[in-house]
């Protein structure tokens, strides 16, 4: 017995074999650790072979029965899980051509109910590029499918590698938005749950990439849920989490942020995080004169020239003594500012086709959220941690539509904040 999934042996597998016709009874074996089974004392003639394996359950599949043949000498079977790609064709078919996608799959429980969430709906969604000439696009892609009865769902022609976001909605609650990583493969598995009634505690070690060195003083926390700070040994729990499939957002100074998803139940296991940090992903940065910076500040003077966008100099900040970079937002018209999660606050902005919406965010230039690129690393609780008041030469603010081609990268709907330091 071989699980083609995982390369392996498939051990503890029940193998039934089943007469066609006859008096013959039905026979069941179990493989042993190498994933071998042996069934004697066959009377001639055919029979239908199969297994079951919680792997299948897994999966949300029914393996395919064989036809045997069985005559006086011995007959070597080789029964196995169906590959990836053959899950992918089976369900997907051949797919578009000229485009290597991926299978998306598999099963919604109901936490409150204890079984499969039966026609339960499942939202994946993702950004791609359009290039076109010399101008790329992006352009996000959802789409949406329902469970079947015992809980399986599957998107076909998803992307192969990146990162997507998934989401479940049963007819009492519903799982996070959660990212998953999608690898380069013809098949990935997902196992969702619905949340139910109750809360859990959530465990986990926080450790820097790379290393097994743990990091104290992290802020763990679950959206509309409880937040709390890793110890010296970069152990945290949180306790009170609803229970479900649930987001699990990390911050540190100097690492990047990290989002990863948790099931939050009775007895679940603890997580492992690994953070980023700056210095493992940014080259030596070696100033070579002030120019540049130069540059910025008439740049800054000629778009402030245009009378278009609303700016914040070094003056606002000795005006208004801020705590935090955020706090400069408070007054500025069309800009709201919001408690979030643990000490990070939401910054918004009236958009075009909605109330609300988060802008582009730039750091000297560099962008650190890009509206039309769905989901981001950073926000602006992130620029509160990263610059500190005293250290601003600038800021930026663009409603919708006035965003200046500079900062228009990624723009659509949503206005820009822009960040500039000395």
């Amino acid at each position: 017995m071989h699980d083609s999934l995982t390369g392996f042996p498939l051990p503890g597998a029940v193998v039934q074999v089943v007469p066609e016709e006859g008096a013959a009874e039905t026979q069941s074996v179990v493989t042993d650790a190498q994933g071998r089974f042996s069934v004697s004392d066959l009377a001639p003639g055919q029979y239908r072979v199969g297994f079951h394996h919680p792997r299948l359950d897994t999966l949300g599949i029914e393996a395919p029965v064989r036809a045997l043949t069985v005559s006086a000498s011995a007959v070597d079977l080789l029964l196995a899980v169906p590959s990836a790609v053959h899950i992918r064709a089976a369900v997907c078919g051949a797919g578009r051509e000229g485009r290597e996608a991926t299978l998306l799959m598999g099963t919604v429980y109901d936490m409150a109910r204890g079984r499969p969430a039966a026609n339960a709906e499942v939202t994946v969604a993702w950004t791609e590029l359009d290039v076109a000439g010399r101008a790329v696009r992006p352009r996000r892609v959802t789409r949406t499918v329902r469970a079947a009865a015992n809980g399986w769902y599957g998107v076909c022609d998803v992307p192969r590698e990146g990162v997507a976001q998934l989401q479940a909605v049963g007819d009492r609650d519903s799982t996070d938005r959660v990212e998953v990583q999608l690898f380069g493969d013809a098949l990935n598995h997902r196992v969702l749950y619905v949340g139910g009634p109750h809360t859990t505690r959530v465990t986990g070690v926080v450790r820097r990439d790379g290393s097994t060195r743990p990091l104290a003083d992290v802020a763990v926390s679950v959206p509309n849920g409880p937040s709390t700070r890793t110890n010296a040994r970069g152990e945290f729990l949180l306790d009170g989490v609803p229970e479900g499939t649930r987001t699990l957002e990390l911050r540190a100074m100097g690492y990047y942020p990290e989002q990863t998803f948790v099931q939050a139940m009775e007895e679940s296991a603890p997580v492992s995080v690994t953070m980023r940090s700056f210095r493992s992903v940014l080259d030596t940065v070696k100033v070579l004169a002030n120019y540049a910076r130069y540059t910025v500040r008439q740049e800054l003077s000629q778009r402030q020239r245009m009378g278009i966008g609303r700016f914040l100099t070094e003056q606002d900040v000795v005006r208004r003594q801020p705590i935090v970079l955020s706090d400069l937002l408070v007054r500025i018209p069309g800009v709201y500012v919001a408690p979030g999660t643990g000490f990070q606050p939401v910054v918004s902005m009236r958009g075009i086709f909605s109330e609300r919406c988060p802008p582009s965010l730039f750091l000297n230039g560099f962008a650190m959220f890009l509206t039309d690129m769905g989901s981001a690393p950073f926000s602006f609780g992130d620029l509160d941690t990263l610059v500190r008041p005293d250290d601003l030469l600038a800021m930026e603010i663009y409603a919708a539509g006035q965003v200046p081609p500079q900062l228009g990268m990624g723009m659509s709907g949503c206005g820009a904040i822009a960040v500039w330091t000395k």
